[in-house]
Parts: structure tokens; sequence; C-alpha cells
């Protein structure tokens, strides 16, 4: 079956695995040939990274907002960024009002592309889906859902500590509110992946099909 390019929003709180689950849904041939064609992901975090290096005025502004995240070189320090706006919400609205609608642009130049290959289905990977205004523009959201434990054991195993975990994780703390706001669809990623990659291609089959049998 063919059809129009579906985009769907795949949040979660940090370390929750929607990179995991965006790879392993986009490698499933199962759910290529239930759905009629491709599906693609990307990635507002590597957007953001991408917007941040290449695109100067943002920069620029980001810099003014957190003057010490300026290096020598003139290009930023992420990692101070990241611990400023994580640790003043404030700071965090500055941010995120000046990245949102860049990467709201590189996501609907994505989307053009995607249609005009024919991709069934673009998952758009990204924590604050509500509050960022994408998903007003998208056709669907997951939300993958995982235990506290579960997602520090994985932030830790990656490389960072459980302090920046306990940080981070607080200044998430509005998420699950702003996701059911937005009627995310919840998806259980506690578990083995290949349950959660079944759970997660239930959702995206009912959005394409339009409510044709799924069984």
């Amino acid at each position: 079956m063919r059809g129009r390019l579906v985009r769907v929003g795949l949040g979660g709180l940090i370390a929750s695995g929607k990179s995991s689950l965006a790879a392993a849904l986009v490698a499933s041939d199962e759910l290529q040939e239930a759905i009629g064609g491709a599906v693609e992901h990307v990635d507002a975090d590597a957007l953001l990274r991408a917007a941040r290096s290449s695109d100067a005025p943002l920069r620029d502004a980001i810099l003014a907002v957190v003057p010490d995240a300026r290096r020598a070189d003139e290009s930023l320090d992420t990692k101070l960024l990241a611990a400023r706006a994580f640790a003043d919400p404030s700071v965090m609205a500055r941010i995120e009002e000046l990245q949102w609608p860049v990467v709201r642009q590189a996501i609907s130049e994505a989307s053009r592309d995607a249609q005009a290959r024919g991709v069934r289905i673009l998952l758009v990977e990204a924590i604050a889906l509500g509050r960022s205004g994408l998903a007003e523009e998208l056709d669907g959201v997951l939300f993958l859902q995982a235990d506290e434990g579960v997602r520090r054991d994985r932030f830790v195993i990656r490389g960072g500590s459980a302090d920046e975990f306990q940080v981070r994780n607080a200044a998430q703390a509005g998420i699950p509110a702003e996701m059911a706001g937005i009627g995310a669809v919840p998806i259980d990623g506690s578990g083995p992946l290949p349950e959660t990659v079944h759970a997660a291609s239930l959702v995206l089959r009912r959005l394409c099909l339009q409510g044709e049998s799924i069984d």
C-alpha cells in the first residue's frame, strides 16, 4: 500500500531509548512491508547541533544568553551551554525560543524531501515536542516511557554521571504532562527492544492504514 508521507513524533525523557527505537523501526522490513514504504528518521538534537555550528546568527543569539559558553575560537561550548540550560529553566526557555524555529524549518525541508522520494513514515525524534510547536505539524506522537532507574542506568553506561542524570531528569519533569496534553500514545520502553518495536509498529501501522485491519 502506498500513501502520503506520515510524520510521527518520537518523544521521551532522557535515556528512554528514543534513538535505539528509531533505528530499529527504520530497519524493520516487516513494518515497511506492512505500511507500503520506507521509514526514515530525523533527530531534532542532531539538527540543533548542526545549526549551532553552521548558523552564525543563531550561535551569536545563544551566546548573548550564555556569554561564557563562547570558546576562544568563537564556537559554542555545548557542554557548558547544556549545564546552564538544565540548571536554569529561564535560560532553557530563552535558548529554546531561539532554536526551535530553526529546527521546525529544517524538519519541513526534510519532510518535503522525504515526500518527494516516496517515504511512508518520517520519525521526528525530539524531547520537547509539545512546547516546541513541532507536534502541531505532525500526524501523531509516540511517547516512549521507561522507569527512572532503567533510564539512569542507561545514561551512566553511555558515559554520563548519576548526578548529571538527576539534573537533566529534573529539568524534564514537565514533559509527561506536555505529552499527555498533545495526545501522545505511550509506548513502554523499559523492556527488551523487540517488544518496544512491536508496540510502536502497531501504532505506526494504525496511523498509516487509517483504521484498516492490522491483525
